[in-house]
């Protein structure tokens, strides 16, 4: 045998001793890996009506510490919230989206409402004409309390009138709609 050669048998013994350790190794030690919480999907809601508009809730997280752009980030009071909504208009006619009127259940007051400096950093409008037979889907931002219950998100719609020939609003919910959904939380 040459110099500084192992024997065929010892070199595949001695290879597999090293890697077998390695490729049976996890992170958790014991089991599989638990999912990390950007690993969860949330399922879309149902389709909700209020007024002219058609709110599907898309997604809603919780518990993240930063929101960032492309000009600024900023840290939250308590804890963000990201709600992914997608608002479709069904109406032959424009109808108006407003940001102000969303609002997470289960948070009281002023910050139950979308935060301005967060919607800001984010650049997404306060308000969006939607065109006759078109759709949205729109991102909103909340800074609430850290122990906040979050348990959905309460949408509405437009107050345009009925119709072209009927002059008295749209048939809405007064306190809009509540699509319930549990907050995943993290990204």
């Amino acid at each position: 045998m040459p110099k500084g050669r192992l024997p065929r048998a010892l070199m595949w013994t001695t290879l597999a001793a090293l890697t077998l350790p390695v490729a049976g190794c996890d992170a958790g030690g014991g089991g599989p890996a638990a999912p990390s919480p950007s690993a969860a999907v949330q399922r879309p809601s149902r389709a909700y009506k209020d007024g002219h508009l058609t709110f599907t809730l898309l997604s809603l997280r919780c518990g993240l510490t930063a929101v960032s752009g492309s000009h600024s980030e900023a840290q939250p009071d308590g804890q963000f919230c990201a709600v992914r909504l997608r608002v479709e208009n069904k109406d032959p006619e424009f109808h108006t989206y407003v940001v102000a009127r969303q609002r997470l259940e289960g948070v009281a007051g002023r910050r139950g409402r979308a935060d301005t400096f967060a919607m800001a950093v984010r650049r997404q409008h306060d308000q969006v004409e939607i065109g006759g037979h078109d759709l949205v889907e729109v991102e909103i931002w909340y800074d609430v309390p850290r122990d906040a219950k979050v348990t959905g998100v309460r949408v509405s719609g437009d107050r345009d009138r009925a119709g072209f020939m009927d002059s008295s609003p749209v048939e809405h919910a007064p306190e809009g709609v509540l699509i319930p959904m549990k907050p995943l939380v993290g990204w």
